[in-house]
């Protein structure tokens, strides 16, 4: 490896990888992953899963039949209490749906929207009246 005086090993790897970075190819499949697309905001503690490929997801989100998840997430808290653990998209008879699971008062709520409007569409669990704040 080459060596300068004034340079350590670990000091010029860092300057190559900074002046060369290996994600130029990753950044162009990036702009075309339909997940990463869609999950615009992550929450901690939020499993997510996508039932559908990224380029199905890609599609649909192009034509505006999947609204982002920071619009999904405004649209939960506009209209629940509690706290998201679990988000679920999927394509259901040709409509698009975000089925989440919620915390509240440790009462597993499950809620579904549809991905293109954020209408809440199906609400379900124990108290879950408890859950809605209107």
């Amino acid at each position: 490896m080459f060596k300068h005086p004034l340079i350590g090993t670990s000091t010029l790897l860092m300057c190559l990888l900074v002046a060369f970075p290996s994600s130029a190819k990753k950044h162009d499949h990036h702009e075309q992953d339909g997940h990463a697309l869609v999950q615009d905001e992550h929450r901690p503690g939020a499993k997510i899963e996508f039932e559908e490929d990224q380029d199905e997801v890609f599609e649909a989100v192009k034509k505006g039949y999947i609204r982002p998840f920071s619009e999904m997430y405004a649209a939960v808290e506009r209209d629940l209490y509690g706290r998201i653990i679990h988000v679920e998209l999927e394509e259901d008879d040709d409509v698009w749906v975000y089925e989440l699971k919620l915390n509240y008062d440790n009462n597993i709520i499950k809620v579904e929207y549809n991905a293109e409007t954020l209408e809440m569409i199906l609400i379900k669990g124990r108290n879950f009246k408890q859950a809605l704040k209107n």
